[in-house]
């Protein structure tokens, strides 16, 4: 037996009966349920007690109005599409009812195809707005889960072969420690992903909560370079510090920020073959040594980032593989892997580049790459200052 689903309900607000009388029949013989309001106070006391889909309003009732009806509407979050009936002669309300977020209007007298019509698409294009918001709400719950039942038994593998690791469950040879610093490795790899994903998704719906505040940039850039030395190490390669002892301080978030250098490491180590070199590096630059015209095009500058007099220039170069000129803007965009050249590896998320440059820029700096002369890649930050009047030596 087919389910017969309820009929779509439709609030007409018209202060004249004879109106009403010629557009409720019409409505309900089109299969649609609908509700009378004879003005604007009628109509809001209607939308309080039921969900329509649709609401057709007269925008010059007694009491409250149409577009008061609208704003109404609007502020309460509702998702009721909204068509306004209009009288000849007043179509310069016309705009005041776009900027309050009208579907559509109907100029008065109208014709009942006409009206059909328009009530068709504005309920068209309202289920179209509830599956977009539907399948939006889906991808916040699937993020949120990535976070919760993911991370957390991740966590709890890298802690159980740790134990192992340590020879607290019995002796360990040096090929499995081996074998288990791997498994670690994988795993802490999955997490970064993860991490990148949710924060990603965070910052496009403006909900990602930065603490900026003033670091030195060599402290961080020790830190998580620390983190990384076993595992250049391991894989045969050299990872250098080359980092100024008078570089002025940043206003950063650390942790954005630190992770920001974590995923080069973690990119430059992934596609740097075995008995090649990383080199980290900062150093001050003044406003007027910045290479302003070298910029790539796909760098997009603050307002008034020129005007600075002093930035921090921190830069990760590699000899891996390099990227082809064609593909350096691109690697930024999310799911687009970090290289297409021949490494150790391959491939990639493509979240983490796309994280690099979103935290890089609500920290009020930019990022961008070049290559080595054919020979690998340098991943160039710069950050003004802490202080815009900061010496600055320029070394």
């Amino acid at each position: 037996m087919a389910v017969q689903l309820p009929a779509e309900k439709i609030l007409v607000m018209a202060d004249q009966a004879e109106i009403a009388g010629l557009i409720v029949p019409q409505l309900q013989e089109a299969g649609f349920a609908t509700t009378w309001a004879r003005d604007g106070e009628a109509a809001m006391a209607a939308l309080e007690g039921e969900e329509f889909s649709l609401a057709l309003l007269d925008i010059m009732p007694p009491e409250a109005n149409g577009i008061e009806v609208l704003s109404h509407i609007r502020k309460s979050g509702k998702n009721t599409a909204v068509i306004m009936m209009i009288a000849q002669g007043n179509e310069n309300l016309t705009v005041e009812c776009v900027k309050a977020g009208v579907d559509d209007y109907l100029s008065k007298p109208f014709a009942a195809d006409d009206m059909l019509q328009r009530v068709m698409r504005a309920i068209a294009n309202r289920r179209v707005l509830l599956e977009k918001q539907r399948l939006e709400q889906e991808k916040d719950d699937f993020v949120s889960m990535l976070s919760h039942d993911m991370k957390n038994p991740l966590t709890a593998v890298i802690g159980s072969i740790d134990i192992i690791r340590e020879g607290r469950l019995g002796p360990v040879n040096e090929e499995q420690a081996e074998y288990l610093h791997a498994a670690i490795d994988s795993c802490n790899e999955v997490i970064a992903m993860i991490d990148n994903l949710l924060d990603i998704h965070r910052f496009e719906a403006g909900r990602m909560q930065v603490k900026i505040a003033e670091y030195g940039v060599g402290e961080i850039l020790r830190a998580v370079t620390r983190r990384f030395t076993r595992i250049a190490e391991h894989d045969g390669i050299r990872l250098k510090e080359r980092l100024s002892h008078e570089t002025p301080k940043i206003a950063v978030d650390k942790n954005a920020f630190s992770r920001v250098i974590a995923n080069l490491l973690a990119n430059a180590i992934k596609f740097t073959p075995e008995g090649g070199e990383i080199v980290v590096s900062c150093r001050c630059l003044k406003g007027a040594d910045v290479p302003w015209a070298r910029l790539p095009a796909y760098v997009t500058l603050p307002d008034g980032f020129m005007e600075q007099g002093c930035f921090v220039r921190v830069s990760i170069r590699d000899t891996g593989s390099g990227i082809q000129a064609g593909d350096q803007g691109r690697i930024f965009e999310r799911h687009v892997p970090s290289r297409n050249g021949v490494g150790r590896e391959r491939g990639g998320s493509g979240l983490g580049l796309s994280f690099c440059k979103m935290a890089v820029e609500i920290c009020g700096g930019i990022i961008w790459v070049e290559n080595e002369g054919g020979d690998g890649s340098e991943f160039i930050i710069l950050l003004p200052c802490y202080l815009n009047g900061t010496e600055c030596s320029g070394q």
